[in-house]
């Protein structure tokens, strides 16, 4: 057919047309992404050839659903032409749509919407808002198995309470009431599923609104901001610039999942329909030691 046929050299250059400067600050940053990320993968014992095979993955969906820039939309020709994966590959993870599906949810997503719910409900909340103890089941009525099944019919309360407990959110047991002691969720366990569910979600969403902003133009821009201290802060201070942002993205944050109750109760009309997507707020605190790193050659020994 001829649109499979492989693209032009002029073509061809037109999407990787940037200068050397900018290629190479394009490289750099993915290898600066990365590198916590293959730290993680590293200790999660993810072979570097399990890897490769991801990215695999990654750069024939994208270039299928995102399309190839200048060229527009991708066949399979161009696709392996410009992509450098071989025809056979994409062939397959085209039509083996298995290969791109992910692991099933974790019930990460439902224990922080039950904790939202629980401190923004009336239905759950006695005099001055505070949250309601509940029977862990009822038949009838309200209980802690009821607000579970109401933010997600499929899940199990039981696996959900015991998630409450681990992290420390909630006390309580099946056969006695169950009482929230924080809106704070935090998965408990380094590399556990949630854990590593969070960190997919959090970089993934991160990158998409970077990636939204550098094609976007004037106001329709998404909210991305960043505040820096010059030249750094010396050690000491660290600890006091932690607790002053804490306090204060605590309050902000509170507010916010405040806002998300509200419109729920004046306006549940607007949160029904198939028109909806995921969105929210996240903040973090970074820091990066200003050190030049030693060469790696000086950190292990000759075999």
């Amino acid at each position: 057919m001829a649109e499979d046929k492989v693209p032009e050299a002029g073509a061809a250059k037109a999407i990787v047309e940037m200068t050397a400067e900018a290629r190479a600050h394009a490289l750099h940053a993915c290898r600066r992404i990365l590198r916590p990320l293959v730290k993680i993968l590293i200790r999660a014992g993810v072979r570097f050839d399990e890897f490769c095979e991801t990215i695999k993955g990654v750069y024939i969906e994208s270039a299928v659903r995102d399309g190839l820039g200048p060229l527009g939309k991708g066949t399979r020709a161009r696709i392996t032409y410009l992509t450098g994966i071989p025809r056979r590959d994409v062939d397959r993870y085209i039509d083996d749509p298995s290969l791109l599906v992910g692991p099933h949810q974790t019930d990460a997503k439902t224990v922080a919407e039950v904790i939202h719910l629980w401190h923004t409900d009336p239905l759950y909340q006695g005099p001055y808002g505070v949250p309601l103890e509940m029977d862990f089941y009822r038949p009838r009525g309200r209980s802690f198995s009821e607000l579970v099944n109401r933010v997600n019919p499929d899940a199990d309360p039981v696996r959900v309470l015991d998630e409450l407990l681990r992290a420390g959110v909630a006390t309580g047991s099946m056969d006695r009431s169950v009482k929230v002691l924080s809106r704070a969720y935090v998965v408990p366990e380094a590399l556990s599923a949630p854990m590593l569910e969070h960190l997919g979600s959090t970089i993934a969403n991160l990158a998409s609104t970077i990636e939204f902003n550098m094609a976007t133009e004037g106001d329709d821009k998404r909210l991305e901001r960043s505040v820096f201290a010059d030249r750094g802060l010396p050690e000491a201070a660290i600890p006091r610039f932690d607790a002053f942002i804490r306090s204060r993205v605590s309050k902000l944050m509170l507010e916010v999942d405040d806002w998300f109750g509200d419109l729920a109760k004046k306006e549940p009309e607007t949160l029904v329909g198939p028109n909806r997507v995921d969105t929210g707020l996240t903040i973090f605190h970074y820091l990066i030691s200003q050190k030049k790193p030693t060469p790696i050659r000086e950190l292990i020994d000759r075999e």
